[in-house]
């Protein structure tokens, strides 16, 4: 039987080997989410349901890497999650990115800005039953969620309704969740700091290499010196 591998490039590449390993491999879902400094009992339940949304656009409030969504019954979880990587020919400085923002919340590509892209799904989870927000600290002070029918699905059936969010970082740098919480804190934008999170790139290699999941492995392999 002939043998097919797929490698993709980046942080996108090993966001989608995980994302279909995980599809495969559900019961190592909630380890995953472990490595991303949430320790939710909620996860470790079996009886949990997860939906993933891979690249979902949110209007104005930003292209999400990856979306995971947690049900069990009435209850649901939603973990929104960011990725940078170090780039191949350079590095990843947290610091730089912290001090653009904070001297200048509208620069031009503010909204591709860590701080931004958490904050924006902050906005987001509040939204409610609104079409928009009208009063962001970071960006144009409006965000609508627009009209676009897949963006509206989306967060009317997996974002809409959740009991609890958490904004998740993951950094080719090592860098503790209260560390970014301090960060933020310093910007002021108002948010849950609690579920402020910050994963590394390194340990999510670990962990996956720990499960001996193969396509996950060749990925980080493939993309070695580009994620951390």
């Amino acid at each position: 039987m002939s043998e097919v591998k797929v490698l993709g490039y980046s942080e996108r590449g090993v966001f989608n080997s995980i994302i279909f390993y995980l599809r495969e491999h559900p019961e190592k879902t909630s380890g995953f989410i472990s490595t991303l400094d949430i320790n939710e009992d909620f996860f470790n339940d079996d009886k949990v349901s997860y939906t993933f949304l891979n690249e979902q656009s949110f209007s104005e409030f930003g292209t999400n890497d990856w979306t995971i969504i947690a049900e069990k019954g009435d209850e649901k979880r939603v973990i929104f999650i960011e990725g940078k990587v170090k780039t191949y020919s350079g590095k990843y400085d947290i610091e730089e990115e912290f001090d653009k923002i904070k001297k200048d919340k509208n620069y031009e590509g503010v909204s591709s800005n860590i701080f931004a892209q958490l904050y924006y799904k902050y906005l987001l989870s509040e939204l409610g039953t609104q079409s928009q927000i009208d009063d962001s600290v970071i960006g144009e002070r409006v965000k609508k969620i627009g009209e676009n029918g897949i963006v509206k699905k989306a967060y009317k059936n997996y974002i809409l309704g959740a009991s609890s969010f958490y904004y998740v970082a993951i950094l080719p740098v090592i860098l503790r969740s209260d560390g970014l919480i301090k960060k933020f804190n310093a910007l002021e934008p108002k948010m849950k700091y609690k579920n402020i999170k910050c994963a590394y790139w390194g340990c999510i290699d670990s962990f996956f290499r720990g499960a001996d999941a193969t396509e996950v492995i060749e990925n980080f392999k493939y993309n070695k010196g580009q994620i951390y």
